[in-house]
């Protein structure tokens, strides 16, 4: 499929910082703008770190959900959506060995850290065109703050389904970090399990970050081939107009009560696609793309993000 024929104007990525974390996708239309923000908790399955702290293995998360299974110390396969953490471990490892590096994303507000968490400058990987930076150029970034690749990190906001912890996972992912995890719950629940909320974040010395990137999980126009293409934004959005030869899954749709759907919900969601075909998930925001984006990951597919405008 030649990508002028699935392109109503060429794409230009323009994302505006906060904005392009909770806006709608573009399709060269009049409805191309706007968005929904989503609240509500994350229980994606089994947690890595619920095994690392019990049988002291570890999972690459750049891995296990996107293979559909990871292998245990012993051999066994683990469910394949084990890139969450549950607060209860996280409290664990916070009164214990300290191995987990805690980062906020999001907007903080008052006493948004959970005690010893550092923040995670996620705004910062864009460039000024609106694009996503090199990777090397988010690395160094990343760096400043603190963060080694090596570094088992777990990454929490206000809520997973605003956009903006699945966006940063995204990022991780394609900067090819070994092990990174989603926190479970909502505020409520972390302080049921005794974490504690401070109202600055901690602060790390500088390291170097030395990424191995996964240029495979972003998509650009130049790129489009014949990939199957997913429009994250609601039935009326998409209605008004889409590129060529998408389909419509709206990402509250892949939402559950507590965070992603069931996964019979989210096998009707994405019954329209092929599991064995790359996919595309295109938005002009962030991370609404990257929503969408996380389901299709911890189901087993092989999908990247296109950033449009």
């Amino acid at each position: 499929m030649q990508t002028e024929g699935r392109l109503s104007s060429k794409i230009v990525a323009v994302i505006v910082v906060v904005a392009s974390l909770t806006g709608g996708a573009s399709a060269g239309c009049s409805a191309c703008g706007g968005g929904s923000t989503w609240m509500g908790g994350s229980s994606m399955g089994i947690s890595w770190a619920e095994q690392t702290l019990e049988t002291g293995t570890t999972t690459s998360a750049g891995s296990s959900s996107s293979a559909g299974t990871s292998a245990a110390a012993d051999g066994e396969e683990v469910d394949g959506s084990a890139s969450a953490i549950s607060p209860e471990a996280l409290f664990i490892d916070q009164n214990g060995e300290r191995r987990l590096v805690a980062a906020f994303v999001g907007v903080p507000g008052e006493a948004s850290y959970i005690e010893g968490s550092i923040h995670l400058p996620l705004d910062q990987v864009f460039a000024e065109d609106g694009g996503i930076k090199s990777p090397a150029e988010i690395a160094a970034i990343f760096g400043a703050a603190g963060i080694a690749e090596t570094d088992p990190l777990v990454i929490y906001g206000d809520s997973f389904v605003n956009g903006y912890d699945t966006f940063a996972f995204w990022v991780m992912s394609y900067l090819g970090h070994e092990e990174v995890l989603l926190l479970e719950g909502t505020r409520a629940n972390r302080e049921a399990a005794g974490l504690e909320f401070v109202s600055a974040p901690a602060v790390r010395a500088a390291v170097a970050y030395n990424s191995t990137p996964n240029l495979g999980l972003l998509t650009v126009e130049s790129e489009l081939a014949d990939e199957q293409l997913v429009d994250p934004r609601t039935p009326a959005e998409f209605s008004a107009g889409h590129l060529d030869g998408a389909i419509n899954v709206d990402s509250t749709t892949v939402i559950g009560i507590d965070g992603l759907a069931s996964d019979s919900a989210l096998a009707q969601a994405f019954r329209g696609l092929e599991k064995d075909e790359p996919v595309v998930v295109y938005s002009s925001r962030g991370g609404v793309a990257s929503i969408v984006w996380y389901a299709l990951f911890d189901q087993g597919f092989v999908p990247s993000i296109m950033i449009v405008g």
